[in-house]
């Protein structure tokens, strides 16, 4: 008697669940890729407007290779990176080959995290703090905020 199993050996309700978690990713997969879209036009935003804040207060920044090592580096931007390491938990769970399939659950616990994230909140994470300030200071965060927002209604 062989051990392997054929698609033919499963139950129908194991079918079925199968089917309804194909489904469920097939719905939801679409809306992870918008928030990444999302997420990353924000982010290029918001970098923007720090970048002009700090530079009212600290003056020039000389290039964007400096620009880059203030943004990794620099207290002022550490707010921004649950941002982008959000966006690459992303990737990761849709890109790499050496996990296993991102499930319905997963994909929906990231987009959560994302709603969540791009909620302003002055009582919130601190992400969710300077986001509620930028929002206040810079129209064009302000814009694009309200685009994402309406976009997703």
């Amino acid at each position: 008697m062989s051990d392997s199993s054929s698609p033919n050996d499963t139950s129908p309700a194991d079918r079925t669940a199968a089917a309804d978690e194909a489904a469920s990713l097939a719905a939801i997969l679409p809306q992870l890729d918008a928030a990444r879209g999302d997420l990353l036009s924000l982010h290029r935003v918001l970098l923007h407007a720090e970048r002009v804040r700090y530079e009212k207060l600290f003056g020039r920044i000389n290039g964007n290779g400096a620009f880059l090592q203030l943004a990794l580096h620099d207290p002022w931007f550490t707010w921004l990176r649950p941002m982008m390491k959000l966006v690459s938990e992303i990737d990761s769970r849709l890109l790499d080959r050496g996990q296993a399939p991102i499930t319905s659950a997963e994909a929906g616990a990231l987009l959560a995290e994302a709603r969540r994230l791009l909620r302003p909140d002055a009582e919130g994470s601190g992400f969710q703090q300077e986001f509620q300030q930028l929002l206040q200071d810079s129209p064009e965060v302000a814009v694009l905020h309200g685009q994402l927002v309406r976009g997703r209604s």
